[in-house]
This record gives structure tokens, sequence and C-alpha cells, in this order.
């Protein structure tokens, strides 16, 4: 898979709290796009995304789907005190991840 090991090592840099590691990574457009988000830039994403973060635990990643440019990732973890279970669509752009967009899911 070729973007596997890259996927996990940026929910590792979440789970650590590496913003650099995260944003060294991104695309200068990069955009995020979640049910309540439309398109945030790099700044907005940090400030919305990020920062609001108090508490986060390992990520369980169930699937990873890959096509040429794109993967889809369903994950499972526990966000400031929340089950999650979320699907994410990562777009990369040569070394780049150029958008992410979030599809929320019930936790089991």
């Amino acid at each position: 898979m070729k973007y596997k090991t890259r996927i996990e090592k940026i929910f590792r840099a979440w789970t650590e709290r590496d913003w650099d590691y995260v944003a060294n990574g991104l695309a200068e457009d990069f955009t995020f796009t979640s049910p309540y988000d439309d398109q945030l830039n790099k700044k907005d994403f940090k400030e919305k995304c990020w920062n609001t973060i108090k508490e986060i635990g390992t990520f369980e990643i169930v699937t990873i789907v890959e096509s040429e440019t794109e993967a889809f990732v369903r994950y499972k973890n526990k966000i400031n005190g929340e089950k999650v279970q979320n699907t994410e669509q990562f777009i990369f752009e040569g070394d780049k991840l150029k958008e992410v967009v979030v599809f929320f899911g019930l936790p089991e």
C-alpha cells in the first residue's frame, strides 16, 4: 500500500500532539471538509480541529483502501472523552496531503 505508513504516521502525530509533523505534510492549498466545515484552510484547520483537542486516545485503524492519489481510512478513537468512528478521505498531491474530507459515524 502506497499511503498506509504515511497515514499511520499522521495519526500518530495527532496522538503525540506533533503539529509540526502534520503541518509539514500539508500542501500550501490544503483544505479540510466535514459535515460542519467547508474547505477550511491550514490556519482554520489548526484552530478549529487541532487546538480544540484536549485529550486523544490511540487511533485504531479499521480499514485503509487506496487508489493512485487517495486513500479512505476508517478508524475508531476517543477524543475529548467521546468515542468516535469516522471515515476520512485523504487526497494526496505528490508528497503532500492536499485535502481531507471527514465522514462522521456513530461509535459502536
